[in-house]
């Protein structure tokens, strides 16, 4: 038989998410997961963005856990941190070209365009990808064990 525990409250999903800060393996629920990325959009809003960024670094674990409790690989995470790591180069160097191109004699608008349209696809693969963890962070925890550890939400008797 399957038992269903009730949802984590606010201070009960934090506490879970801070004992296991630095813990990639094994499984964080949803509630966990949800409280926790509120109260780093909140602390992100009122704080600088150097804080938000340092707080977003400290829930990559948090990240794997919840992909793990669906049952994927925290590779889908590594997937999506190495792809907004090279749009942002792809869009520097865009951007250097681009100004670099603005200072010499032959400076067309096919320059322009070309920058716009690399930007505006890399930033649509990474907003699908993005999209799809989403929707991923959103699903229901696995029952039973699962390659990555024990359910917290289903608790088999």
């Amino acid at each position: 038989m399957v038992t269903t525990t009730p949802s984590l409250g606010f201070v009960e999903a934090l506490n879970a998410s801070t004992k296991k800060i630095f813990k990639m393996k094994g499984r964080s629920r949803r509630s966990e997961f949800w409280w926790t990325q509120l109260l780093v959009i909140i602390l992100t809003i009122f704080l600088t963005p150097i804080v938000g960024g340092i707080l977003s670094l400290l829930t990559i674990p948090l990240k794997v856990r919840r992909l793990h409790d669906i049952g994927k690989s925290g590779w889908w995470l590594a997937i999506n941190i190495l792809l907004n790591i090279f749009l942002f180069i792809v869009m520097c160097v865009a951007l250097f070209n681009f100004f670099v191109s603005i200072n010499s004699d032959d400076y067309d608008y096919i320059n322009l365009i070309s920058f716009l349209l690399q930007y505006i696809i890399f930033a649509l693969i990474a907003w699908i990808y993005n999209l799809i963890l989403l929707i991923f962070y959103c699903m229901d925890s696995k029952p039973g064990t699962n390659a990555y550890g024990p359910s917290p939400k289903y608790i088999e008797e």
